[in-house]
């Protein structure tokens, strides 16, 4: 039985069992942080390079109000994780680099087990865990790939058609200090996003009746 969390002064008690309900909430929200994060990263592709690169930022700010609310549903260790996992594996099915799958499993690992383990979680932690992803994620979409595995990375854009001029644009605009801009953006974007989220979830979703305070 999917177990509704109570907000505490100061952030959620936790538990620690996922049940089924709960693994069908983490898919289905999982899936949705997907779909947003495909349509923005699509749309910002096709506008050029130099948005391109900052995908990952933008599609923390709208996700973090999906993971915030996932959080509040399921205060579990493990929710990162899973979602990491979930969404690794629709990358690659629609051929995203493997970066971009490994960067979010070490990324939900990460966080489950430095934040989401604990007994009690903070609101605050809670934004810390979700930033902290964010720009892992932007480190392994963008960052580790044109900088470390570039060949690999040019070698695949190559294949699926991306024209050379395109391709030189990402290196340009990925050189010099700019993977450091890239990841704090990331790591930007998962603070507001977590930061909105939250804001939301107070105002809105216990309001609705889909969370309970207490």
């Amino acid at each position: 039985m999917l177990t509704t969390p109570h907000f505490i002064i100061g952030g959620i008690t936790m538990n620690n069992k996922l049940n089924a309900k709960d693994f069908i909430l983490i898919g289905v929200l999982t899936a949705l942080m997907w779909i947003i994060c495909m349509i923005i990263s699509s749309v910002m592709s096709i506008a050029g390079p130099v948005t391109n690169v900052f995908y990952p930022g933008v599609v923390a700010i709208p996700n973090g109000i999906v993971m915030m609310l996932l959080l509040a549903k399921v205060p579990k260790k493990g929710v990162f994780t899973i979602n990491g996992v979930i969404q690794g594996i629709l990358f690659l099915l629609v051929g995203g680099f493997w970066t971009i799958g490994a960067a979010l499993i070490v990324g939900g690992v990460i966080c489950d087990f430095l934040i989401m383990a604990r007994e009690k979680v903070s609101m605050k932690s809670m934004i810390i865990a979700y930033t902290i992803y964010s720009g892992i994620f932007s480190f392994g979409a963008i960052v580790c790939p044109m900088n470390f595995l570039q060949s690999a990375f040019v070698a695949a854009m190559e294949k699926n058609g991306i024209a050379q001029e395109y391709i030189d644009g990402m290196i340009r605009i990925t050189s010099g200090f700019m993977p450091v801009v890239i990841i704090v953006a990331g790591l930007l974007g998962g603070l507001i996003g977590g930061y909105i989220g939250q804001k939301a979830l107070k105002k809105h979703f216990i309001k609705a009746g889909l969370v309970s305070a207490k």
